[in-house]
């Protein structure tokens, strides 16, 4: 293998290591900020999400086009199908991010801390459940890279026509 495939495979694993990281981090959180007033919700949701967010997304777009060259340069290999299915699933989670918790972060940043709603919880739950969705399938991108990487790799060599029936 060269050492640019090498190297794609490090970052590939790296980044969607990272990117799951942060999403998980996220469900962790989740309970104690239950538990917040509106102002620290408000202030954090103004103050520090944002800043996350922006850092977070570059990261997965990194991770999709890092896995998007991981699946082209194995291309030719039996890791083929493993890595393009889990290009799949970071996409995936990424647009499950773009549909469900982008929105969400878009309303609570527009919040000020006297005009919190009431039913901040039930936004709360949506963005909840955007992030174990994307968890879940960057775990399965994770585990598909990793399966692919610890398995032997082999050239795909052409394809032989099926001998003729008699």
């Amino acid at each position: 293998m060269s050492w640019w495939l090498r190297a794609l495979w490090a970052a590939a694993v790296g980044l969607v290591v990272i990117t799951l990281g942060l999403t998980f981090v996220r469900l962790l959180q989740m309970p104690v900020e239950l538990a917040f007033d509106t102002e620290l919700r408000a202030r954090l949701n103004s103050d520090l999400y944002p800043h996350l967010s922006n850092a977070s997304g570059l990261i997965e777009v990194l991770a999709i086009v890092v896995a998007v060259a991981l699946s082209a340069g194995e291309r030719r290999t039996n890791r083929f199908r493993l890595t393009f299915l889990a290009v799949v699933l970071v996409a995936a989670a990424f647009v499950l991010w773009l549909a469900v918790v982008h929105p969400v972060n878009g309303a609570f940043s527009a919040w000020a801390s006297q005009s919190v709603p009431g039913d901040w919880q039930r936004w709360h739950l949506r963005w909840a459940q955007g992030h174990i969705g994307g968890a879940v399938l960057l775990s399965g991108a994770l585990i598909l890279l990793l399966i692919a990487l610890t398995g032997p790799r082999r050239i795909a060599g052409p394809r032989q026509a099926a001998p003729r029936g008699t």
